[in-house]
Formats: structure tokens, sequence, C-alpha cells
């Protein structure tokens, strides 16, 4: 039944690994029911997981959270992961004819075929984009049908190292789940948050994450590049740190006054926002100096990926898109206008489609559930059973243990002189006294035991 159909999805962060559980609606809107997240630094280091043993007991604990929201078994995910591995490259593959023919789909599956086959190290090609194809002297997005004696194939390859895919299978294959599909995170959170037409007229989706920031470049409807820098708001905390906070404290000033591209006038930058234990004091003008000089770092970083595309601000007609928890940081707008030069910024934190929670859970107001929603609305099977339920049936009932004399049992007895209306037996079924008495406890002493012991029946002694 469609009320039935649950989706499950699970994204291994760096910073937190994050499941929820929900459906999608008739009116297209996706109904959220259930969010379980937990803390992943321990075993996740920029998209890789390096502890198995913590990766597979925070995603049993998730899987059993989510599980015990629903009130239905979980039995299998769909799974989102990204990282600093990963990174598009540029491949081509071509054939030649002895003659012009038409240019078929066993040709260009062949392409396909051949590029994936393309030998590459120690690295797995998660997803191919075929970006266009020389057929003769024209390029064709489809060039089947096309007369030719020559074709070449652009494709660009999205690779990453192949610990990465084979710990998560490892990770969730521990804790018994099945993986449905597993999704790169920069691509389903593209398809999610812009439209064809800015993928057509140009655009660059910047994800700010805890040890990462993701730059994917659409152009024409396709990606064109991707490219992970292993910098991320958590190296924000860490120089934070070094003022001598503890993590917790360094996160805390940093959601709390974290801003970029602001001018404070001299009263301002001396004002006293933490006082340390030795009593020396944090200023809002060296937390703001803090900040944002690593985030400077970061969006220069943006920059120079960017131009490595081949794609200026001007072919991107459709501007900067930022998501992530670092998007979150006052100001990041003005502040990647002024060193990118993109004037048309937006930060974005949920899907184009409508998001509903249930009324038990905190709505993603700050954008940091975006990527695993997007995640959930790929998916198309159903991921959960009903759970079993334990019930007491009528062998549960007589199966006990024979009572030994002089435990004190004798108030559990039934006595067989008893008129039939006070003991709920009709006067054929009362024990029959003579040589056919049962030694030790009857079997209706057994049961009216068992049914005392399970508050279902209350039998009391006759005086």
């Amino acid at each position: 039944m469609a009320e039935d159909l649950f989706i499950i999805a699970i994204e291994l962060g760096s910073s937190h690994a994050t499941g929820i559980g929900g459906k999608k609606m008739p009116d297209g809107s996706i109904q959220i029911e259930a969010v379980a997240q937990e803390p992943s630094s321990a075993f996740i280091r920029k998209g890789m997981i390096f502890n198995m043993d913590k990766s597979t007991q925070c995603v049993r604990v998730i899987k059993k959270r989510i599980e015990d929201q629903l009130k239905r078994s979980v039995t299998q995910v769909y799974v989102g992961f990204g990282g600093q591995s990963l990174h598009s490259t540029h491949n081509s593959i071509m054939q030649r004819f002895d003659e012009q023919k038409p240019i078929s789909k066993q040709i260009v599956d062949d392409l396909m075929k051949e590029n994936v086959n393309t030998n590459i190290g120690d690295l797995d090609i998660l997803e191919v984009i075929p970006q266009e194809y020389s057929v003769g002297t024209q390029k064709q997005i489809d060039p089947v049908g096309v007369l030719s004696d020559y074709i070449e194939g652009r494709y660009l390859n999205i690779t990453a190292r192949s610990a990465m895919r084979t710990n998560i299978d490892n990770c969730f294959a521990n804790v018994g789940i099945h993986i449905v599909e597993d999704k790169l995170i920069p691509l389903t959170v593209a398809d999610e948050v812009l439209s064809d037409t800015e993928k057509r007229s140009g655009c660059v989706l910047v994800d700010f994450g805890a040890d990462t920031t993701t730059i994917s470049i659409y152009k024409a409807n396709l990606l064109r590049f991707l490219s992970v820098i292993p910098l991320g708001s958590s190296n924000i905390t860490k120089d934070i740190m070094s003022c001598q906070l503890e993590e917790t404290e360094a996160e805390g000033l940093k959601l709390r006054y974290g801003i970029v591209a602001t001018d404070l006038t001299e009263d301002q930058s001396k004002e006293v926002i933490y006082t340390l234990p030795d009593s020396s004091v944090i200023t809002k003008g060296k937390l703001y100096d803090i900040i944002e000089a690593r985030m400077e770092e970061i969006l220069y970083n943006v920059k120079a990926q960017i131009a490595e595309s081949g794609f200026g601000r001007d072919s991107l007609v459709a501007g900067a898109w930022l998501t992530g928890g670092g998007a979150n940081l006052k100001n990041l707008s003005k502040a990647f206008t002024n060193i990118t030069g993109f004037d048309k910024v937006r930060i974005v934190k949920n899907p184009r489609q409508t998001i509903h929670f249930a009324k038990n859970l905190s709505k993603n107001t700050d954008g940091q559930l975006l990527s695993v929603i997007s995640l959930l609305t790929k998916g198309t099977q159903s991921c959960t059973s009903p759970l079993i339920q334990e019930q007491v049936t009528k062998a549960d009932i007589f199966d006990i243990e024979e009572t030994p004399k002089g435990t004190g049992s004798e108030e559990h007895e039934v006595n067989a002189n008893a008129p039939a209306q006070e003991t709920g037996l009709n006067k054929e079924e009362r024990p029959k006294k003579g040589k056919n008495k049962h030694k030790g406890p009857s079997l209706f002493k057994k049961a009216i035991k068992k049914i005392k012991d399970i508050s279902t029946v209350i039998v009391g002694d006759e005086d």
C-alpha cells in the first residue's frame, strides 16, 4: 500500500551520519516521519571511513532510532556519500570505420564500455556523464543515426579511491542492511536544488561541508566539472580552539558569532564575548579575524577551482548557489561576491519540492538535512516492513515448569469442591477424587497459576 511505502536514506558525512525515513505524497511533496543523527568524526574523515567498528555501530544506532520512530523494521536503504578523493576527469574514446555508416546505439554503448574500463590505478569510476560526441565535423549530444566514418565520445568521469565504496558496502553488510543504491551527494543535491533552466544557463554549486568544500559546475544541462577542496567549516572550529578552548566551546562561538566580510568599529572589536579560566579574554574582533581568515582561504580556493574548470563567471549566467552547514555563516554571500566576482549568489537550505515534517520533528531551518532529503527524493523502493509483534499464545499459557512442593504455591490451587460458578469450570470438568487424582499440581492448577502470573485472570483461594 502507498501509505506503507517508506523510503530510508542515510548520508555518511564527515561531521554527522544522518538517517531519515519518509514517503512521497500524492501531491509530490515529501513527508518526513523519522530523523536520526549521530556524530561521525570519530570514524569518518573527509568522507572516508577509517574505523569500521565505530561506523558499523553508528549505522546500527541510526537504524534502531528510525525503527523506533516509524514502528517499522528497516530492511534496506539508499546511501549518499562524498569526500576529498572525489573529483572529475575528462576522457575521450574514438572509433573509425572503413566507410560512412549510421551510428548505432551499439556503437555508442561500446564507446561507453571502453571508457568505463579505462585503467585509472587505485581509483574507481563512480559516475560517467557523457559530454558530447564528435561525429565527422559535427558535435552531437545524441549521435545515433548520424552518418559518419568517425566518432569520438567525450566523457566526464567522476572518480574516487576504491576503498571509499568498499568500506561503505562492508559497513552496511555488517549491520545486515541491503543497500538499494548508493549515490554521490553533490550530484543528488544539484538535481534537487537546480532547475533545468539554471543548469542550461550555467551555474556553480558550492557545498560548504565540515571537512571539505565541493564545487560543481553545470553548463548546457550537463555537469562539466567537479572538484573537492580539503577544507571546511571544521577548520574554522579548530582555528578558534587555538585560543585554548574545547571543541564544543569553539563550535558554540562559531555558531553564535560566525560572520565574514564585516566592518567593526574600534569599540565593537574590543567587545569581550568570552572569558577564559585564566581570566584572558576573546574579543569580538579577534574571533571575527580568525573566522574571516580561514573563510577567505576557502573562498580563494573555490575561485581557483572555478578558473581551473575553464568556465568564467560570464558564462555561468545563473550565478552561484551555496549550500552546506558552512553556508550558515552570516554575510557569506557578500564575501563570496567580493572574492569570486559573482553578482548572483543564493544560499539554499531546502530542495525545490515541498517538505513536511512530523509534528515531533524540527524543521530543516539550517539546511543540515538538505543532502539526505535530496537523497530520499531519489528513492523509489519501499525500505521497511512491519515489525513482528510478540504475542502470548495458548501454548505459552500451559508451557510452565513443575512447581516443587513446599514452595508456597498452595495459594494458587483451586478447591475441587468449590461451586462451578466460582472456579469458572463446569461440574463435569472439575478434578475427580480417587485413584485417578493427579500427583502434584494439576493441569488446571498450572493454567490458573500461569494466567495469574501474566495478570490476565486472578484466582483467589477459598477459605
